[in-house]
């Protein structure tokens, strides 16, 4: 089993929802952990937001990460839901940053 699990890319110059993506297989299964690791800083004010989705349909913010946390570039998620994705809910400089999940047992 893999144990890492890319996101779409994400283009942070602009707000937008990326696509959601499926999890439940192992380790990334429904009500488990896992890492978020961001492939670089975010330059600027960008604002990110990790949503989750029980039907990939309705998103809720699971975490928020600001220019300033993603110096970090890894953050711990808690209970993963079905679903999840990216969303820059404030943009910044023209930046991509690859995100990926690092499954945890």
């Amino acid at each position: 089993m893999p144990m890492i699990k890319a996101l779409p890319t994400v283009a942070v110059a602009v707000v937008a929802a990326q696509t959601g993506v499926e999890l439940g297989e192992t380790p990334f299964f429904t009500g488990g952990n896992c890492t978020l690791e961001l492939d670089a800083p975010m330059a600027g004010a960008i604002v990110l937001a990790i949503q989750g989705s029980p039907d990939n349909t309705t998103w809720t913010t699971i975490r928020t990460i600001n220019a300033a946390q993603s110096v970090a570039m890894v953050f711990e998620l808690t209970d993963l839901p079905k679903y999840i994705r990216t969303n820059v809910t404030t943009a910044g400089t023209a930046q991509t940053l690859n995100p990926f999940l690092r499954g945890v047992q």
